[in-house]
């Protein structure tokens, strides 16, 4: 049935499949110089490729490790080959018709592109849920088009798992919304989504969290949303093991670890899950303070099971970090920082878009029909929820931004609305054309005027100077080395090892603990005590970006370092300057042993 003044289903379908297809068509042009150079702009795109590229030469589907980093031992990963699959079936289809460099280069295209129309789907979906009506559907997904928050993580090229993150965090929103009037199987689907959403990474977990406690809030208020609840936890749980085991096989299933989805919170959430189902069982349900009291002690077992069985992730996914690879590098890495901790133009843009969807939200609870309110306060809940995450951590801010989207375009629409119904038509056009300050990309642009005399993002030169390493013509030169290890610092491993035969001692993956911190510890102290630390790995080569903000950092935690004289073109005898190519940045030079027996890898201070 169509809502009085809506439009059709055909038409809003339309419209969101054509909003898309712009969308994708604009994302490739901008795009089109990293696509025909094929050049990732992240380490994790570049270290992506390589690991869908090892799986498909050979390597088992429950080894995720990189075997050309930490050589010859490997860098353990918390990947999941769930991220893989879809890379490595396009790659295929796309090798039926061309050949195999251009199958995988098609594949990263149309990968992240593909996820972004599922999201599409799902933000119009999820907003014709909540308001009842098409047309404000529709607006959302124009405005998700602008969204430059989310949409830089899905370009072309940019197959990393934080898209699927996104898109994975919204259907498990609109499931919720589904789910109210104590209906199971969107519960249960909810569930299976948020346990692969926690399977792809971690990341996924407070908003698992959030929607079991918007589900235990609506248990609370009414009995008949016993069930929902009951069917998520398990769901929950349920697929969360099957996923562990499916992807990680045995006993793999079985380690422990606080950076992946693994026992040490499978083991809490069947604790919370089982007492939930016994206390329903046996506490009387047609009363509020009984269920009240279930929810409480379901959510004790949770956390106390977590608090005794899993206490080593108290202090979060990233408490093993050595101390000298966190200091050096994690507080570095800005997207995983606090939005205090961002640049002046990022503190203030970043929370725009959420804040005024929370704004629309809020209103829409007050103002829209009560039969779909619920739906709002659901959508409020998990705003909220994402809100905070994105403040804690920079790089959740695109789930809040996509969960902000209904919000906006219904105070858009109710805006434009209110200005057209003016009788003057100078008025109505003025007004009208000044809605655009309530959407996302409007209130950002006044936000923008803030911030013209703000101090200039002092990275940007940075950056620019990076990128000549991180581009296959930028490596040819280091490329036509023999194969050999590589003692290179973070930001270019993954990039050697997507554009080169080469292996390398690390890259800026954190669970090669040992790798990170022989190369942090080599190019922060002196010569003479990082010459053990390299001698003491299988590198023939060094290598670095004398561009690149990490070693500069190096440089500056020392002025006798080794980083500091290599960019002052004082290197140590023992390394010798290996030529490159005419324009390329990167600088190369050849470790030269002493003559001496070969000896396996001995365990040096800094390895303890």
């Amino acid at each position: 049935m169509i809502v009085q003044g809506d439009i059709s289903a055909r038409f809003a379908r339309w419209g969101v499949a054509l909003i898309w297809l712009l969308c994708a068509a604009v994302l490739i042009y901008a795009g089109r110089d990293a696509i025909v150079h094929l050049t990732f702009s992240d380490p994790d795109d570049a270290l992506r490729t390589v690991e869908v590229r090892d799986w498909m030469a050979g390597q088992s589907w429950f080894d995720v490790s990189q075997h050309r980093s930490w050589p010859p031992l490997g860098a353990p990963m918390h990947w999941s080959r769930l991220v893989d699959i879809p890379i490595a079936a396009l790659i295929v289809l796309a090798g039926l018709f061309v050949d195999a460099p251009m199958a995988e280069r098609v594949a990263l295209v149309a990968v992240p592109l593909l996820t972004l129309l599922c999201l599409f789907a799902i933000v119009y979906a999820l907003t014709r849920r909540v308001s009842g009506r098409r047309d404000i559907g529709v607006v959302a997904a124009a405005m998700l088009a602008l969204s430059l928050g989310v949409l830089v993580q899905f370009h072309p090229l940019r197959i990393d798992h934080h898209g699927w993150q996104i898109t994975l965090g919204a259907l498990g929103c609109l499931l919720l919304v589904n789910a109210q009037g104590g209906r199971p199987r969107y519960a249960v689907l909810a569930g299976i989504v948020m346990a692969a959403s926690m399977t792809i990474a971690i990341e996924g977990l407070p908003l698992a969290i959030g929607i079991g406690a918007v589900l235990g809030l609506r248990y609370f208020r009414r009995e008949a949303e016993g069930p929902a609840l009951a069917a998520y936890l398990m769901a929950l749980s349920a697929a969360s093991a099957l996923l562990m085991i499916t992807t990680l096989g045995w006993p793999g299933a079985g380690v422990f670890w606080c950076d992946s989805l693994s026992p040490a919170y499978l083991v809490p959430m069947l604790a919370a899950s089982l007492v939930l189902l016994a206390v329903r069982r046996l506490l009387p349900q047609d009363r509020m303070t009984m269920r009240l009291a279930g929810l409480a002690l379901a959510g004790a077992a949770g956390a106390a099971t977590f608090a005794g069985y899993s206490h080593q992730c108290l202090g979060g996914p990233f408490a093993a970090l050595d101390p000298l690879v966190y200091s050096a590098w994690y507080i570095n890495v800005a997207e995983g920082m606090p939005i205090w901790s961002q640049p002046l133009d990022q503190k203030i843009l970043i929370p725009v878009q959420s804040i005024l969807g929370l704004v629309g939200t809020l209103l829409a609870i007050r103002m829209d029909s009560a039969d779909r309110r619920e739906g709002w306060i659901a959508l409020l809940c998990l705003q909220l929820l994402s809100i905070g995450v994105s403040i804690m951590v920079m790089r959740a801010m695109g789930l809040a931004h996509v969960l902000a989207l209904p919000g906006s375009a219904w105070l858009f629409l109710t805006a434009f609305r209110a200005a057209t119904g003016f009788r003057r038509s100078a008025a109505r056009i003025l007004l009208g054309v000044g809605c655009v300050v309530v959407t996302p990309i409007g209130a950002e642009a006044i936000a923008s005027v803030f911030l013209l005399h703000a101090p200039a993002n002092q990275k940007a030169e940075t950056a620019e100077g990076l990128s000549d390493c991180l581009t296959y013509s930028g490596l040819r030169g280091i490329g036509a080395l023999p194969p050999t290890v590589i003692f290179a610092s973070l930001d270019i491993g993954s990039h050697l090892l997507a554009y080169t035969h080469h292996s390398v001692i690390a890259t800026a993956h954190h669970r090669n603990r040992q790798g990170m911190k022989a190369v942090i510890a080599a190019f922060r102290t002196t010569p003479d005590r990082a010459r053990p630390i390299i001698m003491a790995t299988p590198a023939q080569y060094l290598a670095y970006c004398p561009t690149a903000e990490e070693v500069k950092h190096y440089a500056a935690s020392d002025p006798h370092s080794l980083m500091a004289g290599l960019l002052k073109g004082r290197a140590p005898h023992w390394l010798e300057p290996v030529p490159m190519r005419k324009g390329e940045t990167i600088r190369a030079y050849r470790i030269l042993r002493d003559p001496q027996p070969a000896t396996k890898r001995i365990a040096t201070p800094f390895m303890q």
